[in-house]
């Protein structure tokens, strides 16, 4: 069997899962330009589609991370464009993984995705101790939020209500900066 059409598969199973998580395997057969019988010799069921591509996903996304270097001695704002710039292509695989209940009830997935989001956690703690982020935030929201921004952008460019070009940059400051100005906050301690 080819790796080519397996990869065809799963490429277009995220697309396709990503916009619609009730599509059947012979949707995604169709939008793959391939037969159903063709997909069901690659996955047996629905639920093994699933699972192959929520692996094949979390590996792009791992892989996408671990190539920003994360770990890296350089400050915040560097670290948090080069992952937003990786992740930013991986949309359709974000999309998917961000399906809920149908991904992660899969065995397994959740364990990986705290390690795949274990250098990002890193990378906020080293900004908490440099001053760059506050102390107060739990790590993990940080990280969450930083992924919400991700999505939020590939929704954004998907919709053609964000230019890509400004998506790395709305990450990086939204994330860093906010969204509130000096008068918000004075306006929020005065009430």
């Amino acid at each position: 069997m080819s790796d080519g059409t397996r990869r065809t598969i799963l490429d277009t199973a995220a697309a396709v899962l990503g916009r619609h998580s009730g599509a059947s395997l012979a949707d995604i057969a169709t939008a793959a330009g391939v037969g159903r019988t063709t997909v069901h010799r690659y996955f047996a069921t629905r639920t093994d589609l699933l699972h192959a591509l929520a692996l094949d996903a979390l590996e792009r996304v791992e892989q996408a991370v671990t190539a920003a270097r994360p770990n890296a001695d350089e400050p915040l704002a560097v670290i948090v464009e080069r992952v937003a710039t990786g992740l930013l292509p991986l949309a359709d695989e974000m999309h998917f993984l961000g399906t809920g209940a149908q991904v992660w009830d899969l065995p397994d997935l959740v364990e990986r995705w705290y390690d795949v989001s274990r250098p990002l956690e890193d990378t906020v703690r080293r900004a908490q101790r440099s001053g760059e982020v506050r102390p107060d935030l739990p790590v993990a929201w940080v990280v969450d939020l930083f992924v919400a921004a991700v999505f939020a952008a590939s929704d954004g460019i998907a919709d053609g209500r964000l230019a890509r070009r400004d998506a790395v940059p709305l990450v990086v400051g939204t994330l860093l900066d906010g969204v509130g100005t000096s008068a918000g906050t004075a306006a929020r301690s005065r009430s």
